[in-house]
């Protein structure tokens, strides 16, 4: 009998970092699971200037489309701007269940702002010995984020905000109180736009952004595993 996979898309601009500790504690629970770095996310920033919202998308639907080809049960988990593409691929294909965390629906809004004051301060009063998820990342883009490439990120936001209410499947999602790069508002609107007859929508009340390397991780692997086990076959 073949295991369910999990398909766990990362963040923009960012790698499968992101989300290592979830992608492990499944692996644990007897889910296959692969965690794509998606087109362009090489850190090489020439290359990332070629590539598009497009690109992203076909990614990870030709995983999808493989997958279902070969009979699996599938898992779409996205974090980010990967839980977008996770929500358009769940409106067109015929998936188990859909895990989203931190989604990336409202950016720039006087909550993030907020936040992002505050962690800024906080950041200045940190000892060297302090660790930063975010600093512990070792894949980082070293460079600024090219300027077409955010354009490609608003048109998968635009894009998947369209097609929340043709989402059916069973549906998670997962976001911090506290995070200073999505509004956590982001949450609620998929919660109530999605057309799912089960959902489950869970606030982090001190979790920031990345709610997988952050100090309530152990929160989102409980929430996620329990959550998936229920709707694996």
């Amino acid at each position: 009998m073949k295991q369910p996979l999990c398909i766990i898309i990362h963040g923009f601009a960012e790698n499968p970092w992101e989300v290592e500790p979830l992608a492990h504690a499944l692996e644990h629970s007897g889910f296959d699971v692969i965690t794509p770095l998606l087109p362009g996310h090489d850190r090489d920033k020439k290359h990332m200037e070629k590539i598009t919202a497009r690109d992203w998308l076909q990614a990870i639907e030709k995983m999808v489309t493989r997958a279902k080809d070969d009979k699996k049960e599938i898992h779409l988990i996205g974090f980010s701007m990967g839980a977008m593409i996770a929500s358009i691929m769940a409106s067109k294909y015929p998936i188990a269940s859909l895990v989203l965390l931190s989604p990336a629906v409202y950016v720039l809004t006087p909550h993030v702002f907020k936040m992002r004051w505050e962690r800024f301060h906080q950041r200045k009063k940190r000892r060297p010995e302090d660790d930063d998820p975010e600093l512990l990342n070792p894949s980082q883009f070293t460079q600024k984020i090219p300027v077409a490439n955010v354009f490609q990120f608003r048109k998968v936001v635009g894009q998947a905000k369209r097609i929340f209410h043709n989402i059916h499947v069973p549906i998670c999602i997962i976001h911090g109180k506290r995070d200073e790069t999505i509004d956590p508002k982001s949450a609620e609107l998929i919660f109530h736009a999605a057309a799912s007859n089960e959902k489950e929508l869970h606030y982090l009340p001190h979790a920031r952004h990345h709610i997988c390397q952050g100090d309530e991780r152990d929160k989102v692997i409980q929430f996620v595993t329990l959550f998936l086990n229920k709707h694996r076959t």
